[in-house]
């Protein structure tokens, strides 16, 4: 519960437009300390992790490099995924270690008053994000990919093949993805304990960086293949905007924990 608790106050303090999170930190009524020590852990883990996160942003530059190449090596972008993956995981970890030093602070009434927090709205948001993500999924969401697919006026064979290569995509990845799933949710549980196990989390960490790292590989044969069935024309099209095409996921993979 104290590490849901720091996560908590961190949201408060990105959105402080939000009422409800600014109401649920009037309740904690943290002392000037508390607050000083908080800013102080924050500020530490920032510059403990500049290096990592300055590498890993220059490795999704990389990769972004890669995938517009006219001749896609994936032995290449392989490699820079596994490199990101590894960056991701030690960010992930570094965010869960400041996570568990901080929860320290929080006198038992503290963590009590968040405890009180009903459980329904956390739900009721991720439940709402779904939604909302499926309705982008289906609307938004494919009229931009509709627009970019449609500037590279496709044959109809071709659009059959495309649609053919992504419905086995996502036949190939459902495993995974109802996998990452569970974990995220299994991970938010742990989070959630009265006494937190560090070895679990951060074996589920383990365990869903690999899913993740296997996800991205997944879509990048996802692209090669769509790559053959274009013409040289259509492929400079295609290059020219890599991300608007094919771009439909968060990319804060090591904030999803």
């Amino acid at each position: 519960m104290a590490l849901m608790l720091v996560v908590g106050l961190n949201q408060v303090q990105a959105q402080p437009g939000n009422r409800t999170q600014g109401k649920q930190k009037a309740k904690m009524q943290l002392t000037e300390v508390q607050k000083e020590q908080l800013k102080s852990a924050k500020l530490e883990f920032a510059k403990a992790t500049k290096d990592t996160r300055n590498e890993l942003n220059e490795l999704k530059a990389h990769q972004r490099t890669l995938m517009s190449s006219d001749k896609l090596d994936e032995n290449k972008v392989y490699a820079n995924i596994d490199k990101m993956t590894v960056l991701q995981k030690k960010l992930m970890k570094e965010r869960i270690n400041m996570q568990l030093t901080t929860c320290k602070l929080f006198s038992d009434e503290q963590r009590q008053l968040h405890r009180q927090k009903p459980n329904r709205n956390a739900e009721g948001m991720k439940q709402g994000r779904g939604r909302m993500h499926k309705g982008r999924k289906a609307g938004v969401g494919n009229r931009r990919s509709d627009r970019g697919i449609n500037a590279l006026d496709l044959s109809d064979e071709q659009k059959e093949k495309m649609k053919t290569m992504k419905i086995a995509q996502m036949k190939a990845s459902q495993n995974l993805r109802e996998e990452k799933q569970e974990l995220q949710l299994k991970q938010k549980h742990l989070l959630n304990d009265e006494q937190p196990n560090k070895t679990e989390i951060m074996s589920n960490i383990d365990r869903i960086s690999v899913i993740q790292n296997q996800l991205a590989k997944q879509k990048v044969k996802l692209q090669k293949q769509i790559r053959q069935i274009l013409n040289d024309d259509q492929l400079v099209l295609f290059l020219a905007k890599p991300q608007g095409i094919h771009k439909h996921r968060k990319a804060r993979m090591h904030r999803r924990f």
